[in-house]
């Protein structure tokens, strides 16, 4: 798929990151040009820690990033404004209803459309809870409604950690859904995930790391055809890779 207007929606390039004596990404690079793109690895991999990179919450030691041409460390507004994401740990404000976390989130995004909104919470099934505390909704509610925060403002480009989480087959439906209909929109979504079956199914290429080192990058196709497993599930792809 084509880049958007603007430039290439993400580009890693020779990406370091080390805490203290531990490092969490060894030269990294790669380029996400639009579509749905997979960030895949074992638990402690460096996942998490490349999307605060992108989103500007920590800088790289080496190489740099950028989105949509912008560098997140020289003008963090300006790359936040075209970024949404949803957390793997999601922390809401819990003494908020639904409807006002949302209105809160919009006022930030400077996002003005209700309607919009409002048919999210309809799509996604919490019309009818959006007036109930945040912290009387189920993990699955939660989710649903991190992901309406996300996607307020129409972001060009979508970071998603971990969206499965606590979705029923329904909402993963739906999550689905709605994604190809943003991507046909021209909007890009990395996105990281453990649930192997939905990476092959949704993502046209996929970056796979390991202990901080990127091990491949390419089409799930590519990824079958380099570890030799084409009748195997992708679970076994993703191992052969990961581990």
């Amino acid at each position: 798929m084509s880049s958007s207007p603007g430039g290439v929606p993400l580009t890693v390039g020779g990406v370091t990151k080390r805490y203290h004596q531990t490092v969490a990404l060894d030269n990294v690079s790669f380029a996400v040009e639009g579509g749905v793109f997979g960030l895949l690895g074992a638990n402690g991999a460096g996942k998490s820690t490349l999307l605060k990179l992108i989103l500007g919450l920590a800088s790289p030691d080496q190489g740099e990033i950028k989105v949509f041409g912008v560098d997140p460390r020289r003008d963090p507004i300006e790359a936040k404004r075209q970024v949404g994401y949803l957390p793997e740990d999601l922390r809401l404000y819990e003494r908020l209803t639904g409807h006002e976390f949302l209105e809160f989130v919009a006022g930030i995004k400077q996002a003005k459309d209700g309607a919009e909104r409002q048919a999210a919470l309809e799509y996604f099934g919490l019309a009818q809870r959006q007036d109930e505390l945040i912290g009387e909704y189920s993990m699955g509610m939660k989710k649903k409604i991190g992901i309406i925060a996300a996607l307020i403002g129409n972001p060009r480009l979508v970071l998603f950690d971990e969206p499965l989480n606590g979705l029923d087959a329904e909402s993963m439906r739906l999550l689905r859904l709605r994604i190809e209909e943003q991507t046909l929109q021209g909007a890009t979504f990395v996105i990281s995930s453990h649930v192997m079956g939905f990476v092959e199914r949704m993502c046209e290429r996929a970056a796979v790391l390991r202990k901080g080192t990127l091990v491949i990058e390419g089409s799930p196709a590519d990824l079958r055809a380099a570890a030799g497993m084409s009748q195997e599930p992708f679970d076994d792809v993703f191992l052969h890779f990961a581990l």
